[in-house]
């Protein structure tokens, strides 16, 4: 049970997608049929949860996996635009190669500061950061004591998973965060607790 005053977070990752190049970033891409039957699993398991809400962001790949969650939980997605991935900007869709091939330093940067580098037309996880989590802290405040679901993307994820646990963003790449994964978070009054990461 979600304690007093508590907030019990379902966070979840969308469901598979074809690789499309290194990273999708803003890139819009559909679920494969994987993808959908991973959702499927998801409702499945938080049928019986009691869910209050659902927040997704608005990118087709999370759009449609939340979809897939309302319609067995009685839900209407909320549909919230900074709940979407981090801007990769020229690099989205790009294969590996020719990454390394055209922004040779831009990589060099992103392996030694994965937090603040930026690509060319993109954004950094900070930037991302700063427009992610006041959505979810709201979120949270709209729904004390209640159970309430975000259906958002890997960066985005571990994004909210480094602030619930203290970490800083550096360390997120050592979150794990598959497709379809679910993370509970209990908000508490006074501290956050994960209850479950990558499940």
């Amino acid at each position: 049970m979600t304690a007093a005053n508590g907030t019990r977070l379902y966070l979840i990752r969308h469901g598979e997608t074809p690789r499309q190049g290194f990273c999708n970033g803003h890139l819009d891409v559909a679920l494969t049929p994987i993808g959908i039957s991973e959702m499927e699993e998801v409702a499945g398991r938080l049928i019986e949860e009691k869910i209050a809400a659902l927040y997704t962001s608005d990118l087709s790949r999370a759009l449609h996996s939340s979809e897939i969650l309302g319609r067995m939980l009685h839900l209407t997605p909320i549909v919230s635009p900074p709940l979407r991935e981090k801007s990769f900007g020229k690099w989205e869709g790009m294969p590996q190669a020719e990454l390394l091939r055209q922004f040779p330093g831009e990589w060099s940067d992103w392996l030694a500061n994965p937090a603040d580098a930026k690509p060319t037309g993109g954004e950094s996880v900070c930037e991302m950061a700063s427009r992610v989590l006041p959505v979810v802290a709201q979120i949270i405040k709209n729904h004390p004591g209640e159970r309430v679901a975000i259906v958002a993307h890997g960066g985005v994820n571990r994004v909210i998973l480094c602030h619930a646990l203290g970490l800083e963003l550096h360390y997120m790449e050592r979150i794990a965060q598959r497709h379809a994964a679910l993370n509970i978070i209990e908000f508490l009054e006074e501290e956050v607790v994960v209850q479950l990461l990558n499940g």
